[in-house]
C-alpha cells in the first residue's frame, strides 16, 4: 500500500478581501489534528488537516478566510504588504562608472527576469501577483543578482591578482552573494564570499574587503597577528574601514526613477 504524503500543497487563485488581493496557500497535513491560518510575506497560508470530508473542508477555508478579514479589520498592518503600491516603469542604475537604463513590466510567468536589450539597457519582467512587488524588494534583488553575476569573473580576477601579489594562498572559489550582514568571508578551505553592494564602493574599498578575506587564509581569526598581515598588503586599511562604516548603508541596489 502506497505511504500517504505527509504534506499535500495546494495553491489557490487570489482571494479579494477588500481592496486586496491576496495568495492563497493550502497546506493539508497528515499528522494535525486542528486548522490554522497564518500571514507570511507572500500568501495566506491555510494548514488543514488530512481526512476531511469535500463539506467540512470547505467549511474550515471558509472559516480561515473570515479569520483573515477579520484580521485585516482589526489589524490591517499584517496585510499591508499586499496593497498595491504605484511603480515607476523606467529607472536609471550608476554603478562601475557605468549607467544602465531600465524599462520595468509584467508578465505572467511564475520568475521574475532580467533581460539585456543593449549594452546598458535592461528590461524587468515582474510577475504582479508576487505580493513583494508592492513593497519594492524585487527590483533591487533582481539587480543585485544581475550585477553579481555579470562582474563576478572581473572581481574574481582581481582577488586572484591580489592573493598572487601579497599572499600567494590557495584559493578554492570566489562568489558574491547578496547579503547585508557582512563584507565578506572566508572559509577554512579558501573560498573567498563578497558582498553584492561592494561592487557599488570605490575599487580602493573593494580592493580592501579583498585584502582583508585573502588574509583570513594566513590567520583565520582577527588576532594581532592577523592585522599584521592586513596592514603588510595595505598600510591604510584602516581609511577604507572607516569609509564603509560611513558609507556603507548608502550601498543599495536601489534604481532611481525617470
Amino acid at each position: 500500500m502506497a505511504r500517504r504524503p505527509k504534506k499535500i500543497h495546494e495553491k489557490r487563485d487570489l482571494i479579494e478581501i477588500g481592496d486586496l488581493r491576496i495568495p492563497v496557500k493550502i497546506i493539508t497535513e497528515a499528522r494535525r489534528y486542528n486548522t490554522r491560518a497564518s500571514v507570511t510575506s507572500r500568501a495566506l497560508i491555510i494548514r488543514l488537516p488530512a481526512g476531511l470530508s469535500p463539506v467540512q473542508r470547505e467549511k474550515q477555508l471558509g472559516d480561515m478566510l473570515a479569520w483573515a478579514q477579520d484580521t485585516l479589520e482589526k489589524k490591517p498592518e499584517a496585510f499591508a504588504h499586499f496593497r498595491r503600491v504605484e511603480q515607476a516603469s523606467r529607472y536609471e542604475f550608476a554603478i562601475r562608472e557605468a549607467t544602465y537604463q531600465i524599462e520595468v513590466d509584467s508578465h505572467e510567468l511564475r520568475d521574475h527576469k532580467i533581460i539585456r536589450t543593449a549594452p546598458r539597457d535592461l528590461k524587468i519582467l515582474l510577475n504582479p501577483e508576487d505580493p513583494r512587488v508592492n513593497g519594492g524588494k524585487i527590483i533591487p534583488k533582481l539587480l543585485a543578482k544581475h550585477f553579481g553575476g555579470m562582474y563576478l569573473h572581473e572581481v574574481s580576477e582581481r582577488v586572484h591578482e591580489l592573493n598572487e601579489l601579497h599572499f600567494r594562498r590557495s584559493i578554492k572559489a570566489v562568489k558574491m552573494s547578496d547579503t547585508y550582514s557582512r563584507w565578506g568571508s572566508c572559509s577554512h578551505v579558501g573560498n573567498i564570499n563578497l558582498a553584492t553592494r561592494l561592487l557599488l564602493a570605490p575599487s580602493e574599498v573593494l580592493d580592501a574587503v579583498i585584502i582583508h578575506e585573502l588574509a583570513h587564509l594566513v590567520e583565520q581569526n582577527h588576532s594581532s597577528r592577523f592585522w599584521a598581515q592586513v596592514e603588510r598588503a595595505l598600510p591604510n586599511y584602516k581609511e577604507y574601514d572607516e569609509w564603509l562604516r560611513l558609507h556603507g548603508k548608502t550601498l543599495l541596489f536601489e534604481p532611481v526613477a525617470v
